[in-house]
Formats: C-alpha cells, structure tokens, sequence
C-alpha cells in the first residue's frame, strides 16, 4: 500500500484521547487541516446512527458503509489526498485501523484488511495505548450513552485486533509511533511534535 505525504492519523481505544490529541496537534500546526472517521457527510451520520444504536445493521453493511465514507473522504475534490497534495498537513481522528479494530469483532480481519486495502498509509500512525481502565473512565466522565463497541468485556479483543492491523503493516514505509496514553495530555503532545520534527512534517 502507498503512503500519503502530509497524513497523520491517530488510533486507540474509546476513552483513549484521540479526539483531544488531534484537536491539540492540529492548533499547533498552521497549515494544518483536522478531521475525522466516521466523517459529517450522510454517510457518517448514518455510521454513527448505527453506532448509538438508533439503526440495526448487520455487521457487513456497516463494514461496507466505514469504506464509502472513507472512499469519499479520500477522493471527494475537497478530499484528504488534494489537501495533502497542495501542502495541507491533515490529521484525522481514527482511519481503517479502527473499522479493522472494532468490525473485527463481528467480521473476519482478512475480508476487513481486503475491503480496505485500495486507501493509502498515513505517513505518521500515533496508537495512543491508554490502559483500559482510564478509557472507560474517560467515558464514563462524559456522560455520554454507550455506543455499540463500548463495553469492557470487549476492549481487550479490539486492543489485540489493533495490534494485528500494526503488524500487518511493520514493513511498510508508514512510521507507527506507540504512544502511552497514561500521560499527561501535555507530555503526549510534546512527544508528538517531537516526532513530527524528526520526520520533517513541520
């Protein structure tokens, strides 16, 4: 699989800081663009529907549903591979490590690495690895409804599917960078800029 100049994605559990880390990242690079998987468009809402349970689908049109909005969100003109190709440095919150992680529960992870094997590598993987405890301590504090993939009995299983998809890939030119996601959000975003250096992205 290619690689994609100027893409950053990060990658971890629920609760693991993801949001808060690209969020923090993006501010601190002036040309920079955030985003994120499930995307706003129709197609995301829908993902996210499904998420919350407000919609039942079976496992295989969600899978489906991750790629078409991943597909358009890659190569829709105002999509991430133009914005990396004119210069932007794009961060996405999750990308197909995460449709790997958690339909890997339900799917076999060789079908999930197929239907995904057409979209490119970021040139830098952050996996944020927060202790499972402080994730669902995280989203316990949120107050939010539990999503569909949020119970603990499964974590441990879509932590593993994580660690799979990183080996899939430990011969490709895209450089991983395992974060522990127990420190301080300062000293994560520190070491991420540390890297983003040393690779010359900024």
């Amino acid at each position: 699989m290619e690689i994609l100049k100027n893409f950053i994605v990060f990658e971890g559990l629920d609760g693991a800081g993801t949001t808060t880390q690209s969020k923090l990242l993006s501010g601190k690079i002036k040309n920079s663009f955030l985003t994120n998987e499930p995307t706003g468009g129709r197609i995301g809402k829908l993902i996210r529907e499904a998420l919350q349970k407000k919609i039942l689908l079976k496992p295989e049109t969600l899978s489906y549903l991750f790629v078409a909005d991943r597909n358009e969100h890659l190569y829709s003109e105002d999509g991430i591979i133009n914005k990396c190709n004119n210069s932007r440095i794009v961060i996405c919150d999750r990308y197909f490590f995460s449709t790997i992680a958690y339909q890997g529960l339900s799917m076999n992870i060789d079908d999930l690495f197929y239907l995904n094997s057409k979209f490119q590598l970021p040139q830098i993987l952050f996996f944020i690895n927060t202790s499972i405890e402080n994730c669902r301590k995280r989203i316990n504090k949120r107050g939010e409804s539990e999503e569909l993939f949020e119970k603990i009995s499964i974590q441990e299983k879509i932590l593993n599917n994580y660690f799979i998809s990183i080996e899939k890939y430990k011969n490709s030119s895209m450089k991983v960078h395992i974060l522990d996601g127990n420190l301080s959000i300062d000293e994560l975003l520190n070491k991420e800029m540390e890297i983003l250096k040393e690779n010359n992205i900024i």
